[in-house]
């Protein structure tokens, strides 16, 4: 099955979090509409967000309690107010005015808030409330129970079923408003899931755990240049052979799941679908680790229903990882930063090919401009672009069907606006933030005419 229908076009990425918000953390409110709108104006027709679980107070989207389920912070308070037809000057108590995202204050504050709807909130007279509980049933109940087992402050099921109803209601108008502006909404799937999750707790038949359900071995990746004795990612493995006897049962839920909200997923670390690199939890470091061969094209060929896909295939690529993204025609992604002069190097500009997607860089990357200026003037001179318009013109011109341009790219901005510090747990890590002021610098008209001239106006890509 081939889910790589889109045109050649291009768009945005900025997660939910980094939009400008009163309330200290952007959501799924006013602003992201008016997003929207913009990404309209300049004729951009992808919008894609990094993971939208719920986090630990690192705001880490690739750590969740979940494969499935919301984090209450993407909640817009606008939008609550106005469902349970209240004030909004009610939560005037909770505005913040900070540089950067405090994730501890802000999910504490939005739990409030919901407090206070779900005061005013009758399940049973809610019709959609109900057809929400019927359709995410099989998951959404056993999350409630979960989110209440673990959390120090709510303990009623109820209201968790509560909080996750109006966080897909809430995406869901979403990704209707962008879809009528002719915008895909690009979600993300990490490919493991944390140990502590959902997930583990209710199908510990899924992982390879010993006796006791704790983890003998953990995900992670193998030694390069960049990290000689490997990286531990304390993840769980799957069992792939005990999947393959439901038919990956728990895959199809999730893939099915995601495209009740999302046009696209990118599937991050798409590698781990061929082979992983794991090691055991009580060795120091990665080094005496082992390929661990994932299920391939069986996986694939048992998915029912998914979204359009992106293959995250960064890093260490193997020939059977190329084969296997290859055989379902999974568009590659290509990213400016990681060009060189070398002819083997998948990033190399002359070697972008149609079907992939290309970025000035990645959530894991220096910005366009933090990257450059920390180049040498002889690393400088081989770079197609001296300012980031440049640079991403360059790119925009390049093979690629699709380009992805980082927000903090389109402004040029510099390293204190880079996104995330891989293998650190640091505040700068996930909380940067749009400014007002840098919001409304944003070059709508420039971008329009940059898509225009690198024919990506796309055109019919939501129906």
């Amino acid at each position: 099955m081939s889910h790589t229908s889109f045109a050649r076009a291009s768009g945005i990425l900025c997660h939910l979090t980094s939009l400008p918000s009163p309330y200290g953390v952007g959501d799924m409110g006013p602003m992201a509409y008016d997003f929207i709108n913009r990404l309209s104006s300049a004729g951009q027709s992808y919008w894609q967000i990094l993971p939208v679980g719920n986090t630990d107070l690192t705001g880490c989207p690739y750590s969740t309690d979940s494969a499935f389920g919301c984090a209450e912070y993407y909640v817009s308070p606008e939008f609550l107010a106005q469902e349970f037809n209240f004030d909004c000057k009610l939560f005037d108590a909770f505005l913040l005015n900070t540089e950067r995202v405090p994730f501890l204050t802000v999910q504490k504050n939005k739990l409030a808030m919901l407090e206070m709807a779900y005061q005013k909130f009758n399940a049973k007279e809610n019709g959609n409330y109900q057809e929400f509980l019927k359709i995410e049933g099989e998951w959404v109940f056993d999350y409630a129970r979960f989110r209440a087992l673990t959390s120090e402050t709510h303990k009623n099921e109820d209201f968790f079923l509560f909080t996750q109803y109006v966080c897909f209601r809430q995406l869901s108008h979403l990704k209707k408003y962008a879809n009528d502006k002719s915008i895909k909404l690009v979600g993300d799937l990490p490919i493991f899931v944390s140990f502590k999750s959902m997930d583990v707790w209710i199908n510990p038949q899924d992982f390879y755990l010993n006796q006791d359900g704790v983890m003998e071995y953990e995900t992670g990746a193998a030694p390069d240049g960049f990290s000689p004795s490997g990286q531990k990612w304390g993840t769980p493995i799957y069992n792939w052979e005990k999947q393959k006897e439901s038919d990956y049962e728990w895959w199809n839920k999730r893939l099915s799941f995601l495209k009740r909200y999302f046009d696209v997923v990118r599937i991050d670390h798409f590698r781990g679908f061929a082979a992983t690199w794991i090691s055991k939890v009580s060795d120091q470091d990665a080094s005496a680790g082992f390929w661990y061969k994932g299920p391939g094209e069986d996986l694939f060929n048992k998915l029912r229903d998914y979204p359009e896909v992106f293959a995250e295939d960064l890093g260490f690529i193997t020939k059977d990882v190329a084969e296997l993204r290859d055989q379902f025609q999974f568009p590659s992604m290509k990213v400016f930063q990681f060009m060189s002069d070398d002819d083997s190097n998948p990033h190399k500009l002359s070697r972008y090919q149609e079907n992939s997607v290309a970025y000035t860089g990645t959530h894991d990357c220096d910005t366009l401009m933090g990257w450059y200026n920390q180049l040498s003037n002889e690393e400088k001179k081989k770079i197609p672009g001296k300012n980031h318009w440049e640079m991403i013109e360059t790119l925009m011109n390049t093979p690629s069907k699709l380009t992805i341009i980082q927000i903090q790219d389109l402004l040029g901005l510099g390293s204190e606006a880079r996104f995330n510090y891989p293998g650190t747990v640091d505040d700068l890590n996930w909380t940067w933030r749009l400014s007002l002021n840098d919001y409304e610098a944003l070059d709508w008209e420039k971008l329009y005419s940059l898509t225009q001239t690198s024919n990506r106006l796309g055109k019919n890509l939501c129906g």
